[in-house]
C-alpha cells in the first residue's frame, strides 16, 4: 500500500474501528483494476499462456488479448462456472459474443511447432493431448499424462477414459503447426478495434456500391455491343493475356511469348517430351519450372490458369501440378492446383486448412491421357468464384473451405514464386507432362475457355441468337472500357478491405468442424498407431469415477462444459477453491493442486475444503465473495510471526496456527519495487512490453532463429509484469530467478525457492538499481532527515514503520554507503545512478 492508502487506513480505524477499515480495504481492493491483474498470473501459469510460441525457432505470437479477456474476467467478476464455459467451448453457445469466442484461445495457447518434415498427423495428435492434459490438471486437478499411454496406475482412468475425453478436443480446423509468426494458425478470430471495425464497414459499402456499378454498367452494354459486333471483330488471341509458355525448343530458354513480358526461369532438372503441341515438359515429382518474380497476385485479383495436362502416374495424395505460394513445408501460403486420384483442386488461402478458399472436382481427368485444363477465380474471396474446366467443359465441385481474411501473401520469410510441377519437400507431379501453359489477368468466360479448347466457339456463336448473351458478355469483359473500368474500381475497393484487415488483432481460437474428426485408442500414444472400428472412441468422461455425462448434453466441448460446471461435480470447485486459497495462504487445504488423485496429499482440513466448495457454488460461483470469505476470516488474520512452540507442533503451517507468511511472486517482486518507486505505469492491456535484460540480446544468444530483442522504451518499461513479454525458451532472468514458470506447460502451483541469484537480481538489476534510485529520490525530496528518510522508505516497501533495530541497521547501511561513494567515488555513484531510463534529478547528489 502507499503511504496515502496507509494514513487513509489508520483514519477509518481511528474513527470506526479495525473492522471497519479491514472490510473497506477489501472492498476497495476487490474493485481495484490490480485485482484482476493479480489473479489473472496464476490462471495464466495454468493456462500456460505465454508470448511464444515454443520449441525450436520460437518465434513471437500473437496472444495476449486472450490475456486481458483474463484480467477482465476475474475484474467483472464472471461467475466460475461461466468462465469455463466460455474457454471450454464460448464458440459453441448460442449466439456467441465476441469475449466468448475469444475465451477459447486458453485450448489453442500450448506450444506449436515449425521445424522442417514435421507431420501435420503428428502434431494434431500433440496438440489434442496438450488440450486434455491442461484440462485435467487445470480445471480436474488430476494427472491425465499416464493415460495416454497405458491404464493409469493409480486412479481408475483407463486409455479408453483418456481418449474418450481426447475427442472432445482433437475436432478443429487447424493443420497442427505454424509457419511465420505473421500467420496466425486457423481457426482465428479478428479483433478489431472500433475504429478497424468503421473502416471494416465504410470499405465494404465501398466494394457493395463498386458491385453495383459494374452490374448497372452490364444494363449500360447493349447498344455498345451492337456496335462493337457491327465492326466484324477479330476472334484471334483472347484479350488480357500475361504469360504464354510452349515448353517447345530448348527448355534452358523458355520464355514468356507474350511480346514486352520478360519473365525470369528457371529449368533446372526436368526435361523435354513430345506435348499436345510439339513439346511439353515432364516432370520427375522432385524438380520443378521456377518463376521467381512472375505473376504476383492476391486475393482481390482475377485470373485465369489455362494448360494442357497429362497425368501419367495417378497418385493419390495432393500432387502440386502449379503454384504461387510462399512459406515452407509446415504452412504454405497463396494458390495452388493439384491433382489426387484424378480429381482437380483448387486452393486459395493465407493458412490452410482454416482461413483460405478451396474447392474440388468430383470427376476425374482420365489417366495417360492429354487433357485441358482451365481453372479461373474472379477476385471475390469465395469459393463461388473460382471454376474448374476440363476439356472446354466446366466440371462440378465440392467446396472444401469458403472462408478467407487478409491477405494471402503476408510479408513472410519464405519468398513467393510460381513453380511448375513441385514445391518445396511437397509432393510432385512425378511423370506428368504440361503444355501450352497460358495466364490471363481476368477470369475468363464458359466460351472463352471453350474457344481456348476447341478455336471455334466464339466464331460459331456469333451467328447463333440463342447465344448473343454470351458474346455480349465477351464484349464487356474483354472490349468495353467502361465496364473494364468498373471492374477495376471493384478490384480496388477489394484491395483497401484487405489492407484493413491486415492491420487487424488475429487471435487462435476453437471452431468445431463440420464433421466431427474420428478418435482411437493410440497404441503407446503414436500418432500413427493402427486404427480400427475396434480402437475407435466416441466423446465421454470418466463414468467410472465421475458423474456420468448429462443424457441431454450435447457431445461436444459445450456438453463437456455443462458436466464440468454441474453444481454436484466433486472437483471443479474444490480445485478452484483450493487454488484460490493457496492464493492467500502459500498453500492449498490440498498441498498437490495438480493432483486430486491416489498420490495426491489428504486435505488438511477435508471438511473446511468441502463446506467452501459448497459454499462457493450455491453462492453462484462467485470469485470476489470467495476472496472477501478467505480474507475476513480470523485465520487469515491472524499474526503471522511464528511462535516457538508452533516451529516444533507446526513448521509449515498446515494446522493454519497462524497467519500466512510467504516471500513475493516474480510478478509481486518487481511491482513492489516499481510502485514503492513512484514509477509503475498502470496502463492496462495491449501488446506485451519488453523491459529490461541483461547482456547485448538473449533472444538471439540464446538462439540464433529467434526474432532479436528489442527493449521498450519510456513507461512501456514500468508496465507490471503481467504485461512483459513471455518467450518460452528465454523467459525473463528476472522473473526465472524468482521461480516464475516457463508456460510450457500448464503449472498449478510454482515452487519457491530461496538461492543468491535472487540476491543478485535485488542488487544488480537495472530494474531495481533503478527502482531503488527513483525511491531515493522521492524520500529525499520528502524529508531532509536521514532517520525520516529511511523510515519513509521502509515504509513504501513494507507497508509498515520500522522498529528501532531495523532503523539502526539502515542507517548503519547508509552511512556505510555514503563513505564508499563519497570517498572519491563521485563518478561510480554517478554511473551507477544513470542506470535505467527513468530521469535523474539534477538537483541531488549523486552519493
Amino acid at each position: 500500500p502507499t503511504p496515502a492508502e496507509i494514513a487513509a487506513f489508520d483514519a477509518v480505524v481511528a474513527d470506526q474501528g479495525l473492522d471497519a477499515a479491514l472490510a473497506s480495504a477489501v472492498e476497495r481492493l476487490l474493485s481495484s483494476p490490480a485485482f484482476g491483474e493479480h489473479l489473472a498470473v496464476a490462471w495464466l501459469d495454468a493456462a500456460r499462456y505465454a508470448d511464444s510460441y515454443g520449441y525450436q525457432s520460437d518465434q513471437l505470437n500473437t496472444q495476449w488479448p486472450y490475456r486481458d479477456w483474463v484480467v477482465r474476467a476475474f475484474n467483472e467478476n464472471l461467475p466460475y462456472d461461466e468462465f469455463l464455459t466460455w474457454q471450454l467451448a464460448g464458440d459453441l453457445l448460442p449466439e456467441p459474443t465476441r469475449d466468448q469466442i475469444l475465451a477459447t484461445a486458453f485450448n489453442r495457447l500450448h506450444r506449436l511447432t515449425n521445424e522442417g518434415g514435421s507431420l501435420a498427423e503428428e502434431w494434431l495428435v500433440e496438440n489434442a493431448a496438450d488440450r486434455v492434459h491442461t484440462f485435467g490438471t487445470a480445471l480436474l486437478g488430476l494427472t491425465l499424462e499416464c493415460s495416454r499411454c497405458h491404464d493409469h496406475k493409480y486412479d481408475p482412468i483407463s486409455m479408453r477414459d483418456y481418449y474418450s475425453l481426447f475427442a472432445f478436443f482433437n475436432s478443429i480446423d487447424e493443420n497442427g503447426m505454424y509457419d511465420t509468426a505473421e500467420k496466425v494458425p486457423s481457426p482465428s478470430l479478428l479483433l478489431p478495434t472500433p475504429e478497424q471495425a468503421a473502416q471494416l464497414e465504410a470499405a465494404r459499402a465501398v466494394i457493395a456500391a463498386a458491385e453495383s456499378e459494374v452490374a448497372k454498367a452490364v444494363t449500360q452494354s447493349e447498344q455498345p455491343y451492337r456496335e462493337w459486333l457491327a465492326s466484324e471483330p477479330s476472334w484471334g488471341e483472347i484479350p488480357d493475356l500475361i504469360g504464354y509458355f510452349t515448353f517447345d525448343g530448348d527448355l534452358g530458354q523458355l520464355k514468356n511469348e507474350v511480346p514486352g513480358e520478360p519473365v525470369e526461369v528457371k529449368t533446372e532438372g526436368v526435361k523435354s517430351v513430345a506435348g499436345i503441341r510439339d513439346e511439353a515438359v515432364l516432370f520427375d515429382g522432385d524438380q520443378a519450372v521456377v518463376f521467381p518474380k512472375f505473376f504476383n497476385v492476391d486475393r482481390w485479383d482475377g485470373f485465369t490458369l489455362d494448360f494442357w495436362l497429362r497425368d501419367a502416374a495417378r497418385q493419390n495424395s495432393d500432387a502440386v501440378v502449379l503454384h504461387r505460394t510462399a512459406g515452407s513445408d509446415v504452412g504454405f501460403n497463396g494458390f495452388d492446383v493439384t491433382l489426387n486420384d484424378g480429381y482437380l483442386t483448387f486452393r486459395f488461402y493465407r493458412v490452410w486448412p482454416g482461413n483460405g478458399i478451396g474447392v474440388r472436382a468430383t470427376e476425374r481427368i482420365a489417366q495417360d491421357e492429354w487433357q485441358h485444363v482451365a481453372v479461373t477465380y474472379d477476385g471475390s474471396s469465395t469459393a463461388r468464384g473460382i471454376r474448374l474446366y476440363l476439356n472446354g467443359r466446366e466440371l462440378p465441385t465440392t467446396i472444401l473451405r469458403d472462408r478467407l481474411h487478409k491477405s494471402t501473401m503476408p510479408d513472410a520469410h519464405g519468398k513467393p514464386m510460381f513453380g511448375l510441377g513441385a514445391r518445396l519437400r511437397d509432393r510432385g507431379l512425378k511423370d506428368g507432362q504440361l503444355d501450352e501453359l497460358r495466364i490471363y489477368s481476368r477470369p475468363l468466360l464458359p466460351i472463352e475457355v471453350q474457344h481456348l479448347h476447341d478455336g471455334k466457339a466464339l466464331t460459331e456463336a456469333v451467328g447463333d441468337p440463342s447465344r448473343q448473351e454470351l458474346l455480349a458478355a465477351v464484349f464487356r469483359e474483354g472490349h468495353w472500357p467502361e465496364f473494364r473500368q468498373q471492374r477495376d474500381r471493384l478490384k480496388q475497393a477489394r484491395q483497401r478491405l484487405v489492407e484493413i484487415e491486415d492491420q487487424i488483432q488475429e487471435v487462435p481460437v476453437m471452431e468445431e468442424l463440420p464433421e466431427p474428426r474420428p478418435a482411437h485408442v493410440l497404441a503407446r500414444g503414436a500418432y500413427d498407431a493402427p486404427k480400427s472400428d475396434a480402437t475407435r472412441v466416441g466423446r465421454d468422461t470418466f463414468r467410472d469415477i465421475l458423474p456420468p455425462f448429462p443424457a441431454d448434453a450435447p457431445r461436444d466441448r459445450c456438453g463437456l462444459a455443462n458436466w464440468l460446471t454441474d453444481p454436484s461435480h466433486p472437483l471443479t470447485a474444490r480445485v478452484f477453491v483450493n487454488r484460490l486459497w493457496a492464493n492467500f495462504f502459500g498453500r492449498g487445504l490440498v498441498g498437490t493442486p495438480e493432483n486430486f488423485g491416489r498420490q495426491g496429499a489428504a486435505p488438511t482440513h477435508p471438511e473446511l475444503l468441502d463446506w467452501l466448495a459448497r459454499d462457493f457454488v450455491e453462492h453462484g460461483w462467485d470469485i470476489k465473495r470467495l476472496c472477501r470469505q478467505i480474507v475476513a476470516s480470523a485465520t487469515y488474520q491472524q499474526d503471522s510471526r511464528l511462535r516457538p512452540e508452533l516451529r516444533e507442533r507446526d513448521p509449515e503451517n498446515l494446522l493454519l496456527a497462524r497467519g500466512p507468511s510467504r516471500r513475493l511472486s516474480a510478478e509481486q517482486v518487481r511491482d513492489v519495487a516499481l510502485a514503492a518507486s513512484g514509477l509503475l505505469d498502470d496502463t492496462m492491456g495491449g501488446p506485451p512490453v519488453s523491459p529490461y535484460q541483461p547482456g547485448e540480446d538473449l533472444w538471439r544468444e540464446t538462439n540464433e532463429m529467434s526474432p532479436p530483442y528489442r527493449q521498450s522504451v519510456g513507461k512501456a518499461l514500468h508496465r507490471r509484469s503481467l504485461y512483459s513479454v513471455w518467450k518460452r525458451t528465454a523467459p525473463l532472468p528476472n522473473m526465472t530467478a524468482f521461480d516464475a514458470t516457463t508456460r510450457e506447460v500448464c503449472v498449478v502451483s510454482r515452487g519457491r525457492t530461496n538461492t543468491p541469484l535472487q540476491a543478485l537480481v535485488l542488487l544488480n538489476d537495472v530494474q531495481f538499481v533503478e527502482a531503488a534510485r527513483a525511491l531515493a529520490v522521492e524520500v529525499a525530496r520528502e524529508h531532509s532527515d536521514v532517520n525520516d528518510r529511511i523510515a519513509a522508505a521502509f515504509l513504501r516497501l513494507t507497508g509498515r514503520r520500522p522498529d528501532a533495530t531495523e532503523s539502526g541497521l539502515l542507517l548503519d547501511l547508509y552511512h556505510e554507503q555514503r563513505a564508499l561513494f563519497g570517498d572519491g567515488g563521485e563518478q561510480d555513484a554517478l554511473k551507477y545512478t544513470r542506470l535505467g531510463e527513468a530521469q535523474l534529478d539534477a538537483t541531488l547528489a549523486p552519493a
